[in-house]
């Protein structure tokens, strides 16, 4: 088949796809704007305009969508979701153009981003979105602001500067909160995580943020929609970035709501354009205060995470280092239950490392801890009390399953042969010795770790490569 009939034979496909790819797209786009048409107040653009941010999310987060076929269902749900409200078409269009406009020069700004700032990973992210988001509104607002004679009957210069404000705000406070979403396969995990962290204190900072927005709408002025700033900011201290994005939009979304109300209140001699303009830069403004502490919380408990990791684990084999093993086994072995202990010594490793120096000794040394903590039990503790002598904590364990488990460690270990580069292959073998301790008798770890040494020094003196069990 030449690649001409080929081409041919996928076009079905291709079509089907690309279908598949503009309904995604305008559904999306169409349920959007028809919620923003719903927030707009008689006379004014929409008070809360999710669509455009929603787009820019898809294409960032899905680039596949970021296709002819995808700009194209946009376009059909922007129109779509105008007409069916009553738009008038010429000035549908004009909008839509407007819209597209900020989507695709967002697309085309965070393109040029690397994948973490794409995500928010990093404090610096949040200043490029801020920037993004600006580049964006810019290009909207100066497409779409010549509808302002039409629409409020002002002039460019006023269109401008209200579209752009309206545009800024939407991007900053929707934008995040797609770019942070964790994806499907990690859902069951923030799942587990959210419902831990409402069993515990951490609900307060939520509890805090939606009594704050009661109170604020008992307030009265131009200042009540900044009432829950401090309960942001502690939200955004005690949450990920991805749950204080969510409720950023939530509080923004009251604000903006508080905002349109107020206008059937305020004097005639005040500006209505120009009250809603400083407003909605305000929230935009303010959106970034918690999403920025929230970056930061995030890079320093990532970073604190790291740097307990080295600590906690050898960092050639990734075996708990000794203080950490020692640590995590006296816990154990506080709770009710067997237990047992099994020193391993790989046989002979100083000859490895004589003749074939200790990058050999370091892979043999890798290829062995990779045995075992392959065939150990998910709570099962592994760790190097230094050079070749490794010890294995088993919590919960009945002898006969311990010794099973040994077995096969020393079995694995047995059959693998290391890889030292240019196809060269060595064999190793694994002495251990194992003592077992049963409930409620429940002897110091030190005092168990001395008994598998001597199981261990046995299991050495009958020939090595094999696991000798304490008998005292």
């Amino acid at each position: 088949m030449t690649d001409d009939s080929r081409s041919v034979a996928d076009l079905p496909a291709r079509w089907g796809r690309a279908a598949r790819t503009a309904s995604l797209v305008a559904g999306v786009i169409f349920c959007a704007g028809l919620f923003g048409i719903l927030t707009r107040p008689v006379g004014f653009l929409a008070a809360f305009w999710p669509a455009n941010a929603i787009l820019l999310g898809m294409m960032i987060r899905s680039p596949h969508l970021a296709s002819s076929a995808g700009w194209s269902g946009a376009f059909a749900g922007y129109v779509a979701a105008d007409l069916v409200t009553g738009g008038a078409l010429g000035l549908t269009l004009w909008m839509t153009c407007a819209n597209l406009a900020e989507a695709a020069v967002g697309y085309l700004l965070f393109r040029r981003l690397s994948e973490d700032h794409q995500r928010l990973r990093w404090p610096q992210s949040i200043m490029l979105l801020f920037a993004v988001c600006c580049c964006a509104a810019a290009a909207s607002a100066f497409i779409g602001a010549g509808a302002a004679r039409l629409v409020f009957n002002r002039d460019f210069a006023t269109g401008v500067e209200y579209w752009f404000g309206t545009e800024l705000a939407n991007a900053i406070v929707v934008l995040p909160v797609i770019l942070t979403a964790p994806r499907l396969r990690d859902i069951p995990w923030t799942t587990r995580a959210l419902a831990t962290a409402a069993d515990g204190r951490d609900w307060k900072p939520a509890a805090a943020l939606a009594v704050c927005i009661l109170l604020g709408n008992l307030m009265e002025g131009p200042g009540s929609f900044a009432f829950p700033v401090p309960a942001l900011l502690w939200c955004a201290v005690s949450y990920p970035l991805f749950v204080t994005a969510a409720l950023t939009l939530v509080f923004s979304m009251w604000g903006m709501v508080i905002v349109t109300g107020s206008f059937a209140t305020l004097p005639p001699d005040i500006d209505l354009l120009t009250w809603g303009k400083s407003i909605r830069l305000a929230l935009a403004l303010i959106a970034l205060a918690p999403l920025t502490v929230a970056s930061v919380t995030a890079t320093r408990n990532e970073l604190l995470k790291r740097l307990q990791d080295s600590v906690d684990h050898d960092a050639l084999t990734r075996a708990l280092a000794r203080s950490a093993f020692i640590e995590r086994s006296e816990r154990l072995l506080g709770t009710p239950g067997s237990a047992a202990v099994l020193m391993l010594d790989v046989d002979r490793f100083k000859s490895v490392n004589d003749r074939h120096g200790h990058a050999g000794g370091d892979a043999a040394l890798v290829a062995f801890a990779d045995s075992v903590s392959r065939a150990l039990r998910k709570d099962d503790l592994f760790g190097r009390l230094g050079g070749e002598e490794f010890a294995v904590f088993f919590p919960r364990t009945t002898r006969d399953e311990a010794m099973a488990i040994a077995e096969h460690i020393r079995r694995s270990v047995e059959e693998r042969q290391v890889d030292l580069g240019s196809g060269h292959r060595i064999p190793i073998t694994v002495s251990g010795g194992l003592t077992f301790h049963a409930a409620p008798a429940a002897p110091s770890l030190d005092a168990l770790l001395a008994r598998a040494d001597a199981a261990l020094y046995r299991a050495k003196a009958e020939g090595r490569n094999r696991i000798v069990a304490y008998r005292g």
